[in-house]
């Protein structure tokens, strides 16, 4: 075996608005100019869309999760959606987007700054603008609202571009490759993304951070529908059931992947492999996130 590719396992061994109380969005204001933050690593905004995925019908009533109910005011009537630009950023004819959600309990404004967002971006050096739609907020919940409904990640991505030109942050509303990636409970928003987002074509990465706990199907699906697009998947032991179900799945479709166990074969199975799994044992269920500038670095 390579030595670069210590600690790798091929796994063939596996047998702007706020929606009407139908959820219906509005056409967002045009009167209040998006205002843009700037600081050392690029620019942000925090801009209500009108396809940000809540206020939607499917949380009208709120949300039940074991003995807590989540009311729909505060937790879902919140259109934000942060963009930031880094400062690298050299403008193209098209536009590479990272799309990226959190999962349960937060907000983006908290997940945005723990998480070091902005940071991993500008570190992993792509020339990329971060999409973070806020989802549930405060919230026990993996709800992803209207991105759950199809063609809803293209009409969000159009929004963003729209956005995006008028600031003049880009030359053009034409986006070139899109690459998702969440935490936890992001799972489910990005399955549908995946099923029916309407840009099946354009997006080339998924990365999962510690976020496999339902929906494998749309993954695996995903995978053997674009044999040349990557899939990255690590994940702490309380998900060690869920990702051996998926390598299974992949497997049983003659999709070839691999397994690590330690930070150097993940770092160069990102940069040989296409679908990767990452066994981790030395950081938790939020440390995984921190991954996010090694994977985002190897994205082609």
């Amino acid at each position: 075996m390579n030595s670069a590719l210590h600690g790798i396992v091929i796994t063939a061994w596996l047998g702007v608005s706020i929606a009407s109380a139908a959820g219906q969005a509005q056409s967002r204001p045009t009167t209040q100019p998006v205002q843009w933050q700037e600081d050392e690593h690029g620019w942000t905004a925090f801009v209500p869309m009108e396809n940000a995925p809540f206020p939607h019908a499917s949380r009208e009533n709120g949300f039940t999760h074991g003995d807590r109910t989540f009311a729909r005011d505060p937790h879902y009537t919140d259109p934000t959606v942060a963009l930031f630009v880094p400062r690298t950023l050299k403008p193209g004819e098209r536009t590479d987007l990272l799309i990226y959600f959190h999962g349960h309990m937060t907000n983006v404004r908290r997940a945005l700054d723990r998480q070091r967002l902005r940071e991993q971006v500008v570190a992993a050096g792509r020339n990329v603008v971060l999409v973070f739609p806020q989802g549930p907020k405060e919230a026990g919940d993996s709800g992803g609202g209207r991105l759950e409904e199809p063609g809803a990640l293209k009409r969000l991505v159009d929004e963003v571009m729209e956005t995006l030109e008028t600031a003049g942050k880009v030359k053009s509303r034409e986006v070139g490759q899109i690459f998702l990636a969440g935490h936890s409970g992001a799972y489910r928003v990005i399955s549908f993304c995946l099923e029916h987002g309407g840009l099946d074509d354009s997006v080339k990465d998924v990365c999962l951070l510690d976020a496999t706990y339902d929906r494998l199907d749309a993954f695996a699906d995903w995978a053997v529908r674009h044999p040349e697009y990557r899939l990255f998947s690590i994940f702490t032991a309380h998900l060690a059931d869920e990702n051996k179900e998926l390598m299974q799945k992949l497997t049983a479709q003659s999709v070839p992947l691999i397994l690590v166990t330690n930070d150097e074969g993940a770092k160069a199975a990102l940069r040989s492999g296409r679908i990767v799994f990452y066994a981790v044992t030395n950081t938790d269920h939020n440390g995984t996130v921190q991954w996010l500038e090694s994977w985002l670095r190897t994205v082609r």
